[in-house]
């Protein structure tokens, strides 16, 4: 590892570790470990096999896009390829991401260009971040803060899937005809992910009372907010927003925060199981 990658991994470390201290230091631990230790099993798993199905559908979705580059890579390479992401991005944030091993793996072994890899991979990130900002606009208006003009904020829906849609076509026009499918994938992604954030309010036994808006609104805010990369793998970033959004719109901060902490665990679990592909990442593009 570089001398800046050292000192990237230390600020990383530092960032997380100072954001869940400062989340940590104004929250009920007590009550958050209650709330846990008496959450219903049952739902957590469903809400673990539902993330897991999301990251499946996320697989899909990139697919989409190295197939109009076009890069000769299966269903089955593909996901195998996802999942070894998955665990580097999560458990590796400090040295080569997920998606930049990826990049090198398809680059080396598929003889593509690099600059294609890394456009097809960079409009999958936007794909994501897109829809996020498309469901932030849809639960806005329901949601209990004043909003300058907020029930008009879900014309802004088809104003972000045309930028979208204008920066394949600027920067990956080859990427414009995966637009719909792309977006619709993006879409599931999404869904099946607040579904399994549903799942663990519901195991929590979160008394929802007309709040789901604002709990799912702070949810997909902290996903922007977890993909910005200055802490590892988001932890710390998200909890933060969980807490200040959770004291602006009157939801109870204690579940807020187990809410994002469980989600994280949930991610955890679910990018595991990519260490296998680990020891020999090569075999899965280039059988021995």
């Amino acid at each position: 590892m570089s001398r800046n990658a050292i000192i990237k991994l230390v600020a990383k470390i530092a960032l997380s570790g100072g954001a869940l201290y400062y989340v940590f230091s104004h929250i009920n631990l007590k009550e958050i470990g209650e709330q846990v230790q008496t959450a219903s099993i049952l739902l957590l798993v469903a809400a673990l096999l539902v993330y897991a199905v999301s990251q499946v559908a996320a697989a899909a979705r990139l697919l989409n896009l190295f197939r109009q580059v076009p890069i000769a890579i299966g269903h089955r390479q593909n996901l195998k390829l996802y999942w070894l992401g998955l665990f580097y991005n999560l458990f590796l944030p400090g040295g080569v991401g997920g998606d930049g091993f990826k990049v090198y793996l398809i680059g080396k072994y598929l003889k593509t260009e690099l600059k294609k890899v890394i456009g097809a991979i960079l409009s999958d990130r936007v794909s994501g971040l897109s829809v996020i900002v498309m469901m932030l606009l849809a639960f806005a208006p329901y949601i209990d803060y004043a909003i300058p003009y907020k029930s008009w904020l879900w014309l802004g829906i088809p104003l972000v899937a045309f930028a979208f849609f204008l920066f394949l076509h600027i920067f990956n026009r080859r990427l414009r005809i995966a637009f719909f499918p792309v977006l619709g994938w993006a879409f599931l992604v999404q869904g099946l992910q607040m579904a399994s954030a549903i799942l663990i309010l519901k195991s929590l036994g979160v008394e929802m009372n007309g709040l789901y808006d604002d709990y799912l609104f702070l949810f997909f805010l902290s996903a922007i907010a977890g993909s910005v990369p200055i802490t590892l793998g988001g932890i710390g970033a998200r909890e933060v927003v969980f807490m200040w959004g959770a004291l602006y719109l009157g939801v109870d901060e204690n579940s807020a925060v187990a809410l994002s902490l469980l989600f994280y665990v949930a991610s955890a679990i679910t990018a595991l199981p990519g260490i296998v592909f680990t020891v020999k990442p090569a075999t899965i593009i280039v059988k021995e």
